[in-house]
């Protein structure tokens, strides 16, 4: 509605410029036309010049009456009389002619004219005086209708010229009229083109920026390869991590097919991932080979499907995992290790058993023989030291009391409380005492002799906790990363797919576009870019928080300004968000890294308006508690389940309740860990469709702090 408004007062504009023209053009021609119609001046002129010669004629007569001799030809009476009669033939004839009929006279000088012309040849002729003063007598009346005539005509001019001048005022008024509208239209349609054209280069700017932002992102997401190619494995992008892992660069990559562009790509693995890529399988495999300088590494390949433009297109993120590859081989190797000398000790046993009485004392294990009733045959210092032992079989040491004061072990189970008669071996991993573990071994042999074996298992238990410990960290951490790259990737296809449209629909339309389209167009390409800026600060800073290259600066500074600065900007870019702030009327001096603190709440306050639906409320409070100073975030929005709260500060975890809601899970952690930085930690009370409150502290500034600041 917006754009056809536009478009209407627009043409409305044109429309009203060329009306003032053409009505001030037609106002114009029409005062030209009145100034070149006949005057009236003219008209009186003739008449009066008619008088005239009408008033000579009478007095050429009334000397001819008198018999008086004309020295100059021109006064005599047939002279006077021709040019009297072509006088009144002009006045008959012409435009003064009509001006007489309207006043009703045109009559009387029709007989005047009739009857000069009768008397021409008399007056040539020898004119009797008698004759001459009754033809004079005619020609005085004659002059006195030409008197009237002039009269009423001068008083019709004095007439005309005021309804003239009337008009002649109206014509410039209308005209100024017209050409105030004229410049007026003229003005808009000039502010209109400026700022079409104004609009047009902030565009074309701001679709610039969108292309460099996105080649960025896609150059620096992370410090690993990405390669995008389309169905006959032609690549179509390679960023410079690919050139850190291959050694190849854009220039000699892109529009080459990928298997004639290293080896790794000629592997029929490989190339069945790729394939599988372009029609929508996933895949993760790892290659092993080696790096352009010869050495071993292996690389994790991550293969997903892309559509861009309605093509089929794969990507692909390669990443160098040789240091987990080579601690997974590590661990294989150890427990490989620990393997075999769990076989050797238990051949070491069964020959034991063959030797048992001479190698009894000497064995570094415990051990001691039973006979098939439970009576004890031998037992070495070793098996009689064990803390279980001496603490509850001191004074009598049967089958049935020896398995039964290792009942109460970590790692026991009812076998060890079981009747003799129904004996069966047992092999068991117990914890006798805190980080001290032991192998128990039962076994019965032919001729009925049971034999007991205690081994201190404690360092291989320790080693195997340790590399068990490894491999789940080592499993989470894939686990997480697959997650994140997945959630990354889907996250960023969606604005750049947005960025794609808008910029194709601009490039296809061009200038049949709309003004409010246009609009929408650049709108939608700063909200996705907005949020791909988002995105990417929130990976760096999470990156940069795990090397530890953020470092803490504490100095002085005015907790209720940092925080009111915020929520201002904050109300700048929510602007349907009710955003209350309550802190003390004083300044509250805290002792911080103001920049980082600033993230903690920059992120706390975005999230209270993010998840707080679409007229969220959010209340920002301030106070002070002995020597800390306390900072709350609450809203009222989705909330977050009961069961999640503990994990809701973990590194990539998002609630349930936040499904459908565009985040990474790094804002957060990210904030926690700013928080530890500074010696404290963020607090949250939350109920699941009841809203949620983050609370943080900080130490309030003391003057030796104050001073470290200055």
């Amino acid at each position: 509605m917006k754009s056809y408004r536009t478009a209407l007062i627009t043409l409305v504009a044109i429309a009203s410029m060329v009306a003032c023209l053409v009505f001030t053009v037609a106002r114009l021609l029409d005062v030209e036309n009145d100034l070149r119609s006949e005057d009236t001046h003219t008209n009186l002129w003739q008449i009066t010049q008619t008088q005239y010669e009408a008033t000579l004629l009478a007095e050429s007569l009334a000397r001819t009456a008198a018999r008086e001799t004309f020295v100059d030809p021109e006064q005599a009476p047939d002279f006077r009389i021709a040019i009297l009669i072509s006088r009144l033939s002009v006045l008959l004839e012409g435009p003064q002619g009509h001006l007489i009929e309207h006043f009703g006279q045109i009559g009387d000088l029709k007989r005047a004219y009739l009857q000069l012309t009768l008397a021409e040849p008399l007056v040539r002729g020898d004119l009797e005086p008698q004759a001459a003063l009754q033809l004079r007598a005619e020609v005085r009346a004659l002059a006195q209708d030409l008197r009237d005539v002039a009269n009423k005509v001068m008083l019709l001019n004095r007439e005309q010229g005021a309804l003239k001048r009337s008009m002649y005022l109206t014509v410039v008024f209308e005209s100024l009229a017209f050409v105030i509208g004229i410049v007026l239209s003229a003005s808009f349609l000039l502010l209109r083109l400026f700022k079409g054209v104004h609009e047009a280069t902030q565009a074309k700017r701001l679709l610039r920026q969108e292309q460099e932002l996105s080649d960025l992102v896609i150059n620096n997401i992370s410090n690993q390869g990405i390669i995008i190619f389309d169905e006959q494995l032609s690549c179509l992008l390679w960023n410079p991590g690919m050139e850190g892992l291959l050694g190849l660069n854009a220039d000699n990559t892109v529009g080459h097919h990928l298997e004639a562009l290293a080896p790794i790509f000629a592997k029929p693995k490989i190339v069945k991932s790729l394939t599988e890529a372009i029609y929508g399988t996933s895949a993760i495999l790892e290659d092993e080979g080696r790096s352009p300088e010869g050495q071993e590494r292996c690389l994790e390949i991550n293969c997903f499907p892309l559509h861009i433009a309605e093509r089929r297109l794969g990507i692909a993120f390669i990443r160098d995992i040789t240091e987990q590859w080579e601690a997974r081989k590590q661990a294989e190797r150890q427990n490989f290790d620990l393997e075999i000398k769990v076989q050797q000790r238990t051949a070491a046993l069964q020959q034991a058993e063959r030797r048992l009485i001479a190698a009894i004392e000497t064995a570094p294990d415990g051990f001691a023989a039973f006979d098939w009733t439970g009576k004890l045959l031998f037992a070495n210092e070793q098996i009689r030291s064990a803390e279980p032992v001496i603490v509850w079989c001191a004074e009598e040491m049967t089958l049935a009391t020896f398995l039964r004061c290792f009942a109460m072990c970590e790692g026991a189970d009812e076998r060890l409380l079981a009747r003799s008669d129904s004996f069966e071996n047992i092999e068991l991993d117990l914890l006798l005492r805190l980080d001290h573990w032991a192998h128990l071994s039962v076994a019965k042999v032919d001729g009925g002799t049971i034999f007991v074996r205690l081994t201190d298992i404690s360092g291989y238990k320790q080693v195997a906790q340790a590399l068990q410990s490894a491999l789940d960290r080592e499993r989470e951490t894939t686990g997480a990363y697959r997650n994140f790259v997945s959630m990354v990737s889907h996250q960023f296809r969606t604005p750049l797919a947005i960025l794609d449209s808008s910029a194709q629909r601009i490039l296809r339309r061009g200038q049949n576009l709309t003004q409010d389209e246009l609009v929408a167009r650049v709108q939608r390409i700063r909200s996705a870019t907005k949020r791909l800026t988002r995105l990417v600060e929130s990976v760096l800073n999470a990156a940069k928080l795990d090397a530890g290259r953020i470092e803490l600066n504490p100095a002085s500074c005015n907790f209720v300004e940092l925080v009111w600065d915020i929520c201002e900007r904050q109300r700048e870019l929510s602007s349907h968000a009710e955003i209350r702030f309550d802190a003390p009327a004083t300044p509250v001096q805290v002792y911080c890294d103001g920049m980082l603190i600033e993230q903690v709440v920059i992120n706390l306050l975005s999230n209270a308006v993010k998840y707080s639906g679409d007229t969220p409320i959010v209340e920002v409070k301030i106070w002070m508690d002995g020597s800390r100073a306390y900072c709350s975030v609450r809203d009222w929005g989705i909330g977050i389940p009961a069961d999640e709260l503990s994990k809701i500060f973990e590194r990539f975890y998002r609630a349930r309740t936040a499904t459908g809601i565009a985040g990474t899970g790094i804002g957060l952690n990210f904030a926690q860990k700013i928080m530890h930085l500074h010696g404290g930690e963020i607090q949250v009370e939350s109920y699941e469709a009841g809203g949620s409150l983050f609370t943080f502290d900080l130490p309030t500034s003391n003057v030796d702090q104050s001073q470290q600041a200055a």
